[in-house]
């Protein structure tokens, strides 16, 4: 591939480790790739507000990509760049369909924030959530009394909607409804999770705009993902790669493998292609 100019990262189980922490070699190599003029943008399924610190401050990082694809921000300044909001008759449909289900939580992205039902705060896993994302969640999740209500109230500025189907079968039950809506942005980050958000939106549409505004071309692009919604993001890159800990569909869409998260593959690749 060309030489490289921009850097695009998925954070959760493939650049943070396990703990959700950026570890040191990781650290290292993206500073030395923003020392050597290399652009950094973060592409995460999370809203702006849930983004670790630690990662937006690092050196290079000129976007963040959040609530897949939905919403782009400067990093810098923390203003929105550009965003695909959700259609307010989708969101009407959507939240008519949720009314039918009550045992489904929902979290809903506003402004850059996550909001979730009270109820579902309290206890998490009893809508499904694994109990390692409990901590999470309160920590991050605005609560509200009626989330639907909310989501109504906001419906011509959300980012997404985020449910959490009581398992797998649910879950497909729920794509099939979805797709009678269409024109849905419809993915998923994590088995227990289906994000939905503008027909428009996706990693990889964010970032093709973000690279447009900043002059750089796909083949100077190095992607990296673990799950669904970067799929599109690895395939729009000149070199698209998924860490090992990643599910066959997401492999088969990378031009390369490399170690998994808690091994730092993505430190791995970058220090062989900036050598």
């Amino acid at each position: 591939m060309q030489k490289i100019k921009l850097i695009a990262l998925d954070l959760d189980g493939t650049t943070l480790d396990d703990s959700s922490r950026l570890p040191e070699r990781t650290r290292n190599i993206l500073e030395k790739a923003a020392a050597r003029g290399i652009s950094i943008v973060v592409a995460s399924g999370r809203a702006f507000t849930s983004l670790p610190d630690e990662v937006l401050k690092l050196p290079g990082v000129v976007y963040a990509i959040t609530s897949n694809g939905s919403a782009t921000y400067d990093a810098a300044s923390g203003k929105r760049s550009f965003d695909f909001p959700m259609e307010a008759d989708k969101v009407e449909e959507i939240v008519a369909l949720l009314r039918e289900a009550p045992e489904t939580a929902v979290e809903v992205f506003s402004g850059g924030d996550p909001h979730a039902s009270c109820s579902y705060l309290q206890n998490p896993t009893a809508y499904g959530a694994p109990a390692s994302a409990v901590n999470y969640l309160r920590r991050t999740r605005v609560p509200e009394e009626d989330i639907l209500g909310f989501a109504l109230e906001n419906k011509k500025h959300l980012d997404s909607i985020d449910i959490i189907p009581q398992g797998p079968l649910e879950k497909v039950e729920w794509v099939e409804k979805l797709e009678k809506i269409g024109d849905l942005y419809l993915t998923s980050s994590i088995y227990y999770r289906l994000e939905i958000s503008n027909k428009n939106s996706g990693k990889g549409a964010a970032l093709k705009k973000a690279v447009e505004l900043l002059h750089v071309k796909p083949e100077e692009i190095v992607a990296f993902g673990n799950a669904e919604n970067d799929i599109d993001m690895i395939q729009f890159a000149g070199l698209g790669v998924a860490v090992d800990n990643s599910p066959k569909i997401v492999k088969q869409h990378a031009d390369r493998v490399t170690a998994s998260n808690q091994e730092e593959g993505v430190a791995q690749v970058l220090e062989e292609l900036l050598k």
